[in-house]
């Protein structure tokens, strides 16, 4: 099965709108991987395609006449008959139930007032989202036939994103290859009827709030960051260590989280700025909220001397309302450091995500129009106004973050991937070094909204 990820040996292929027998073969991978982990024997997998549950070409003519040929090739390889037949119900993925039925196909996905039932064979709704993790009105992953692209949505809402005229759909089979590469990685589980363990279970999935590699590349991001800074210092530096672990008690930590073990491995720096304007952190402003549920607090990690600052937006009725950067309970801290967060999270929840990291700047950027999220989109515009780019509001949280992301919902940033940011800007020399370590101070974020620099700010996408 090697030769049908997608890796830099085995990049996209150049075919006549969907790579069926790529998707395909994924498709049937993720399938087998769920079914041999959640404890069943292959060979009580029931194979049958698509196609032949529903009938074949007899049965389904009517329907064949708004598919292109390379979705029915697709759906004549595609296994299915698991999802009719296994007991208990086998889902596809932990985001996606499954194959629609013919009936669904194009039930559902979002056409404008103005679009005549000519086009509205465009887009098809390959597969259901999994109802079980609560979306209104889930939808599922929709297929574009006019542009072989297609888009993962929980709920009909988003598409009022997705069909703005400027998201970017992607290839079916990097979608397939993410989910792929989450089981890869632990992220996503399929488990047996003997797990008795506290993630919510959705047949057969369930979702870690972190995973062994996640902490292992977050470490290894950073431990490459100190690196590339202390090798750059004058020799004049300062020969006093700093420990991440200083701005926390470990009684404020459970020893198995994320932030706990992050902080306690975490190689100690002989500097004290990690980034521009930002030091290790000294406190925790969030440590007094009470939280309940099993909540996990903001992590405060890296900080600057300045207050975050307090975006706002306009009210239809004219008013500047104020647009807190975290949920209850803690809007009842309003004065707090800027800095890089680790963000909320329930971990047990149905969206567990204890490394994901939040950013907030002490002023907003995004006003000269250059500053983007990783899916495209501008700092603070309205991304459910169709066609042109509307005008946007500068934002203090928006840097490093995904925008809509294509492959897995309410995830915030992964802080591994901020960390190797960082030290690629350091490593090539984007970012000048001192003795106090990366120089610059909290301006430099500015360059994120110019012409010349807002690349080097931009991450891509990713879960």
């Amino acid at each position: 099965m090697s030769q049908w990820r997608v890796t830099a040996e085995h990049p996209l292929r150049e075919t006549e709108g969907l790579d069926h027998e790529r998707c395909a073969a994924l498709h049937n991978l993720i399938v087998e991987r769920g079914w041999i982990a959640s404890g069943r024997s292959l060979s009580d997998l029931d194979r049958r395609s698509w196609w032949e549950c529903y009938g074949g070409d007899a049965e389904l003519s009517p329907y064949a006449a708004k598919l292109s040929p390379s979705v029915i090739a697709f759906l004549k390889t595609a296994w299915h008959g698991y999802a009719i037949t296994a007991q208990p119900q086998h889902a596809f993925f932990r985001y996606l139930s499954g194959l629609c039925s013919p009936d669904d196909l194009w039930k559902n996905a979002h056409y404008g007032d103005d679009e005549d039932d000519s086009n509205k064979a465009r887009y098809v709704t390959l597969y259901m989202a999994n109802w079980a993790l609560g979306a209104s009105h889930p939808l599922g992953l929709v297929f574009d036939q006019q542009t072989s692209t297609a888009m993962q949505h929980m709920s009909i809402q988003d598409t009022n994103i997705t069909m703005n005229g400027r998201q970017i759909w992607l290839p079916l089979e990097l979608i397939l290859e993410a989910f792929l590469d989450m089981i890869d990685q632990g992220k996503a589980l399929a488990v047996d009827s003997s797990y008795d363990g506290e993630q919510e279970r959705i047949g057969p999935w369930i979702m870690p709030s972190y995973t062994v590699c996640d902490l292992d590349q977050t470490l290894e991001a950073f431990g490459r960051l100190t690196h590339a800074v202390e090798s750059r210092m004058p020799a004049t530096r300062s020969n006093e260590t700093h420990r991440l672990g200083d701005a926390i008690r470990s009684s404020e930590l459970l020893p198995n989280s994320f932030a706990g073990q992050f902080l306690a491995r975490a190689r100690d720096t002989r500097f004290s700025h990690i980034a521009p304007g930002l030091r290790i952190a000294r406190q925790q402003p969030f440590s007094s909220v009470n939280v309940e549920g099993g909540k996990m607090r903001p992590i405060l990690i890296f900080e600057s001397s300045q207050e975050a600052y307090q975006d706002t937006e306009r009210a239809p009725w004219g008013e500047e309302v104020h647009i807190s950067h975290f949920p209850q309970p803690f809007q009842s801290i309003t004065n707090f450091p800027a800095g890089i967060y680790l963000t909320e999270t329930v971990p047990h929840g149905a969206h567990p995500f204890e490394d994901g990291c939040k950013l907030i700047l002490p002023h907003t950027i995004g006003g000269n129009g250059w500053a983007r999220t990783s899916d495209g989109a501008l700092f603070g515009e309205n991304t459910q106004a169709k066609g042109p780019r509307a005008s946007q509001v500068p934002r203090s949280t928006q840097l490093y973050q995904q925008g809509f992301n294509h492959f897995i919902q309410t995830h915030d940033v992964q802080l591994k991937h901020v960390l190797r940011h960082w030290a690629d800007m350091v490593e090539k020399g984007k970012w000048a070094v001192d003795v106090d370590g990366v120089g610059g101070g909290i301006e430099k974020w500015r360059e994120a909204d110019t012409e010349d620099h807002w690349q080097d700010y931009q991450l891509p996408m990713s879960w």
